[in-house]
């Protein structure tokens, strides 16, 4: 029988608990992968062992501590295991967790089932009430956020302490931290206490002061998200199309507007808000959200669309998929028969389940991402895609065994097509250490001229026969593959604006845009000496006085002449609502 909450025999089960699992963790990060030699084995253990205690401290409070430390290992063995089963995916354990997808589900696994768990453990059934889920939930992070609080603040006591003493000579302090197990233990028994002590101020510590602070974002959000959709009409769509930092954005926007609002319906009516400023404000928001959720999806498709699969973009269209499907049914419940905050309710709690059987699915066989692109991949080589648009470092290096077999069907085919030059980039591509090497290989070879591949303008300018052959050969090569790329409405992904900039001088200069992979655009500044251009560095915006960051809709913009030359005394390119000049 354990002692009763709030007594000092509690505090010193928790501590001890906390000091177990310090030293566990210690043992498991530091002493097991030099006595374990199967790889895979330790990547089995460990995970176990990590989850294990993650659990058990978000459950210590609310479950007791036998109870906990059983749900914690029926929670940890199970996504163990899977991890372990997605690992096979690689010829190495090493490899498969360097990529991040595998531990990222599983963390996700442990982080949304925990509540679940909780929830089940009070009551009967209790997984299935949305009330108890969004407390156990809310009480989750309150607690858990505190007693990491706690242990960062005992870490820095001890610091200070050490400090003080070394004015004297004294360094026990910085002795005993200097051995290797007691960072762990002290930060698994100031843990420990953490949370011992957040359970017994239950009353005083509730998740109710962060609901209605961020209760307080929601008009700031639904302000934003209107004046974003009333300037779609007006700005268009340029900037969202492929680009994945623009689809990343507006996936965050449509989570937070997910949290925002479930945190003003709250676990029932009783608890949400009852004005009827927010009320609306809630409903409208619930309305909005579909927008910025279906541009997401829509700019990850249109990516794929372009280049194919790759495990990012999978990850990416997963993550648009869930935040359009939580948007869409927020908006349909405001339109359903009945009490419109309940069936929201019911939405987090089915998409919540949702979210964890994707998680699962990504752990085994059916959601494969590295064979799934590779798959992809190899479709687009069929059709004709360009060699140089393949991710064929990838393949070799970051796909595991599926992009290392999808490479070998490459090969075979090329060689059955007599296709040399395919046959050297696969070549390259597995030799490579780095996908900068690999792309250093390529600029050595590519000894083809520039002259006629970049686009110049103002309309009627010209370089000088061999003008960018000066430039190294990495640099020539990044060019050629930012023209390579299309751009919305077929534009190629580059251009150059040669202009006196600087009266006084007798040679022009240029600027230079191109395309990157991330749909942005590198900015270079250019000096026309002897025929040649010579890279001056990145051109400055004289307005807002920085170097600026461009999106690639400012080279459409170029291209179809909406720009200016403007003497402002020395002349500038006004374009995107820029004052560009080529500083050196």
């Amino acid at each position: 029988m354990l002692p009763r909450p709030g007594t000092l025999p509690m505090r010193l089960v928790y501590m001890l608990i906390g000091a177990i699992a310090g030293l566990s963790v210690w043992a498991l990060g530091d002493v097991l992968p030099d006595v374990m030699p199967n790889a895979r084995m330790m990547l089995l253990i460990s995970a176990a062992g990590f989850g294990f205690f993650g659990i058990l401290a978000a459950l210590l409070g609310p479950v007791s501590a036998v109870r906990a430390a059983v749900a914690a290992l029926a929670m940890a063995l199970p996504a163990a295991l899977l991890l372990l089963w997605a690992s096979f995916r690689y010829n190495t354990a090493a490899a498969f967790m360097d990529r991040g997808y595998g531990s990222g589900a599983f963390l996700y696994l442990l982080a949304i089932g925990a509540p679940f768990v909780i929830a089940a453990l009070h009551r009967r059934g209790g997984w299935r009430h949305y009330g108890a889920l969004f407390d156990a939930a809310w009480n989750l992070v309150v607690r858990v956020a505190a007693g990491w609080l706690f242990a960062g603040v005992v870490w820095l006591v001890l610091l200070l302490s050490d400090q003080l003493l070394g004015l004297v000579n004294i360094g026990i302090i910085k002795d005993l931290i200097a051995l290797a197990p007691v960072p762990y233990l002290v930060t698994g028994i100031a843990l420990g206490l953490g949370l011992s002590i957040v359970h017994e101020l239950r009353d005083y510590v509730s998740p109710f002061l962060a609901i209605q602070l961020l209760r307080a974002l929601l008009p700031a959000l639904l302000l934003v998200l209107a004046v974003f959709i009333a300037a779609l009409p007006l700005r268009g769509l340029a900037n969202l199309f492929g680009q994945f930092s623009a689809a990343a954005t507006l996936i965050a926007v449509t989570l937070a507007g997910v949290t925002l609002i479930t945190t003003a319906i709250h676990r029932d009516d009783g608890m949400s808000v009852q004005g009827r400023g927010m009320l609306l404000a809630t409903r409208v928001l619930s309305g909005l959200l579909p927008v910025p959720a279906a541009l997401a999806l829509w700019a990850v498709w249109l990516r794929v669309d372009q280049h194919g699969l790759t495990p990012n973009r999978i990850a990416a269209g997963i993550a648009a998929g869930v935040a359009l499907a939580y948007a869409l049914a927020y908006a349909a419940a405001l339109v359903t028969q009945g009490n419109w905050r309940r069936h929201q309710r019911g939405v987090n709690k089915w998409m919540a389940l949702a979210t964890l059987a994707i998680s699962v699915l990504w752990l085994t066989p059916l959601l494969n991402p590295e064979r799934l692109s590779t798959a992809s991949q190899i479709s687009r080589a069929q059709a004709g895609a360009a060699h140089e648009d393949l991710p064929l470092w990838e393949m070799a290096h970051e796909w595991g065994i599926a992009g290392q077999r999808g490479l070998n069907r490459l090969k075979a085919a090329a060689k059955a097509a007599g296709d040399e030059d395919m046959l050297a980039q696969i070549s390259h591509a597995r030799l490579a250490p780095s996908r900068w090497d690999y792309s250093e290989r390529h600029a050595s070879d590519d000894t083809t001229s520039l002259d006629g591949v970049v686009p110049l303008r103002p309309e009627g300018s010209t370089l000088p026969p061999g003008a960018l052959e000066g430039l190294d050969p990495e640099e020539r090569r990044r060019i050629r593959e930012a023209c390579s790329r299309r751009l919305t409405g077929g534009r190629p992904g580059c251009v150059i604006v040669i202009a006196p900039f600087e009266p006084t001088e007798t040679a022009d200069r240029a600027i230079g845009f191109y395309a990157t992979a991330e749909d942005a655009a590198r900015l270079v500044a250019y000096r026309l000496h002897e025929g040649r251009l010579i890279v001056q560095g990145s051109p400055r915006d004289i307005r807002a006085g920085n170097y600026p960051y461009a999106s690639s809709t400012v080279i459409r913009e170029i291209l179809a002449g909406e720009f200016r030359l403007v003497p402002a005394p020395r002349t500038v390119l006004e374009v995107g609502g820029m004052q560009l000049f080529p500083e050196n």
